[in-house]
């Protein structure tokens, strides 16, 4: 998915402020690095709730790690993976708004990815190191 498509995605979840922020790719796929298969949130306990009750379908991915699903979404309740962990409050004070929807920063998603250390994080931490530089530059 790219940037435009995950955004219009978001919108139509219709989600209240304060409440989530789309993580994972995502913001990748939004400053235009790369596409996004799917879309990554952390969401409050509240909102978790009220998910569940729109039929969303809880998966377990590993024994700490159980989100919602529902189509391309995936919904955490805490984002703690890898020896990086941050709540949804730290995550918003550092958000990139983009047409109203809050992404995690892209400083925040190469923290992340640099503690997972999997190949495809590695991938990702040159795509952003390389698109940091090149803003720097300009």
């Amino acid at each position: 998915m790219t940037g435009q498509e995950i955004i219009e995605k978001v919108k139509a979840l219709q989600l209240p402020q304060g409440e989530y922020i789309v993580f994972g790719s995502c913001p990748l796929a939004v400053a235009g690095l790369r596409e996004a298969n799917d879309v990554d949130m952390l969401v409050s306990k509240k909102l978790l709730k009220e998910l569940e009750q729109r039929c969303w379908q809880q998966i377990t991915k590993a024994s700490d790690d159980k989100p919602f699903t529902h189509d391309v979404f995936e919904a955490h309740d805490a984002w703690d993976f890898d020896g990086y962990s941050r709540t949804l409050e730290q995550l918003l004070a550092t958000a990139d708004i983009v047409d109203g929807i809050p992404f995690a920063s892209l400083a925040e998603v190469r923290a992340w990815k640099e503690a997972s250390g999997r190949p495809k994080d590695l991938k990702d931490i040159e795509l952003i190191d390389t698109h940091t530089s090149i803003k720097t530059l300009n």
